[in-house]
Parts: structure tokens; sequence; C-alpha cells
């Protein structure tokens, strides 16, 4: 996953409003291209479950990376708790919450996307 183009342009953005720009429209694009399909592989039964498992477990880790980009960057306060702020964009990030916003509350992936910067950049509105 770090190595898709719009992770790669994040990488590389100083600005830390621009790299949480760009890791919403990032999450946007894999839901909408794969939030159905997990929804649909959740009530599939016990032996598709641990295809899910694997998946949160790789979302975790790209989670972890790009927090832990961010306190390499700077972009986070030097005493945050980056465990703390990888498991609230876990959360964040989620394909089910994505569903729950765009078919669940019919917000349209726009409005989804401009939601998840600000929620992401929200912990650190004093830093940015």
């Amino acid at each position: 996953m770090a190595e898709r183009p719009q992770l790669r342009m994040m990488w590389e953005f100083r600005d830390a409003a621009s790299k949480f720009r760009l890791y919403a429209a990032f999450v946007r694009g894999v839901h909408e291209r794969l939030a159905a399909l997990f929804a649909h592989l959740a009530q599939a039964g016990p032996d598709v479950g641990q295809v899910l498992v694997l998946s949160e477990e790789e979302r975790m880790t790209g989670v972890t990376a790009f927090v832990a980009h961010l306190a390499e960057t700077g972009v986070l306060p030097t005493d945050a708790d980056a465990a703390h702020m990888a498991d609230s964009c876990w959360a964040l990030t989620g394909p089910h919450l994505f569903t729950q916003l765009t078919v669940g509350r019919g917000c349209d992936a726009d409005t989804y996307e401009d939601w998840l910067t600000g929620m992401l950049a929200s912990p650190l509105a004093d830093t940015t």
C-alpha cells in the first residue's frame, strides 16, 4: 500500500493539512472500491472471517506507518501517544464507518473525505 501514488505523494508533502487531505482521499478511494465487498465478506461465515482479520491487521500496519510518518516529520507533538493516535486513526478510517456514513446516512464521498480530513487533523488542531 505504501507504494501507491497517493501515499507516495503524501509522504513528500511537508505541511500537515496536505498530508491529512491526501490520506483521507486515499482512504476514500480504497473504500469506494472495497467497502461493499468487506460488508459482504463479514456476512459470509467463519472461513471468510480470517480474510477480514488479516485485512484489518494490514490496515492497522498501514495506519501505524502513517502515524509514524507524522511523528518523524514533526506533525505530531513530541509528547503524543503514537499508539493511541494509530488506534484512533484506525477506528476513523474503517470500512464499516465509511459504509455507515455514505450508505446509512447518505453522505456523499466528497463530504466523507472532507469529514475524515477534519477528524484526522482534529487532535492536532493546536499544532498544525
